[in-house]
């Protein structure tokens, strides 16, 4: 039986979005409250686009991917592979249900916003989680908020407020039945000695996103480039 939980983990921001040791102290506070980890395949998809900031090519995430992997219990987790390491952004859409007309108004009204959008630096930060994951957090928040405005404005959703339903984060491993949190409480908390990476964010992805073998995979359809990614 399916077990749903919410996809907005932590329920409230940390109070500042941009200080990466609020963030991070809201994010490791908020996953050691978790009661029990579910099932993070039990959630609903269907192949669908998403905005997306994919992560396969910026070695120190990996790298920092991989160190904190080894400190989690083998058991119990579905390990992120380098290569399906993502940060999201926001669903467009689901695919049968975006016409072709409705996807070509989309990416070039954000391709147009991208351009006018500065790179910027994004610090990765070890560790904490969510009832269906083991995660980094990451900070400052506002350059994010900003793309997920964006993308929501050329998806027809103007005016929502990003900090009611978005939270940034980058997994590492996902929940693979319902569990106990406290090994994954106890191997997150020997994981927070290791340096944060920091990393230039200079395109953002539209992707059609799927699931296989406990997997999400992708294919990337239009890379859009930030103004000064040529400075990477």
């Amino acid at each position: 039986m399916a077990t749903p939980y919410s996809s907005t983990f932590p329920a409230e921001p940390p109070g500042d979005p941009d200080d990466p040791a609020s963030v991070a102290r809201h994010d490791q506070h908020a996953f050691e409250r978790v009661g029990t980890m579910l099932r993070h395949w039990d959630r609903p998809h269907r192949r669908s686009y998403h905005w997306m900031i994919t992560l396969d090519q910026h070695q120190q995430v990996i790298e920092l991917s991989q160190r904190c992997q080894q400190l989690l219990p083998q058991a119990g987790l579905d390990l992120i592979p380098p290569e399906s390491l993502h940060l999201t952004v926001r669903r467009l859409g689901y695919v049968d249900e975006v016409d072709p007309s409705r996807l070509r108004t989309a990416l070039r009204t954000v391709r147009e916003r991208c351009l006018a959008t500065a790179a910027f630096h994004l610090k990765v930060i070890p560790l904490a989680g969510s009832p269906g994951a083991v995660r980094f957090s990451v900070a400052p928040w506002s350059p994010l908020l900003d793309l997920h405005r964006t993308v929501s404005a050329a998806a027809g959703c103007d005016g929502v407020d990003p900090l009611a339903m978005y939270r940034p984060h980058v997994g590492i491993a996902y929940s693979d039945r319902v569990q106990s949190p406290e090994p994954y409480i106890e191997a997150v908390h020997r994981a927070r000695s290791l340096p944060l990476a920091e990393i230039m964010i200079n395109e953002l992805q539209l992707v059609e996103l799927y699931r296989a073998d406990h997997q999400y995979r992708w294919r990337v359809l239009e890379r859009l480039p930030l103004a000064g990614a040529s400075l990477r």
